[in-house]
């Protein structure tokens, strides 16, 4: 199970400026009825004068 673990890198400080941690996007051994949200993941990142017009910095929320 945790070969298919899907990770996310956070930081610890304001603007990415503290420690990196690794931690998992879902719970490894989630609970029956339990309600779990995703860490959100971004990594494209658009221009700014793209971001702008679309309302947003990170390709990954416009649908």
């Amino acid at each position: 199970m945790m070969e298919n673990l899907k990770l996310a890198t956070v930081y610890t400080g304001n603007n990415c400026s503290g420690e990196a941690i690794v931690i998992p996007v879902m719970p490894i051994r989630p609970e029956l009825a339990e309600a779990y949200i995703p860490y959100q993941l971004y990594s494209k990142m658009m221009s700014p004068q793209e971001s702008l017009k679309k309302g947003t910095i990170f390709q990954e929320l416009i649908k």
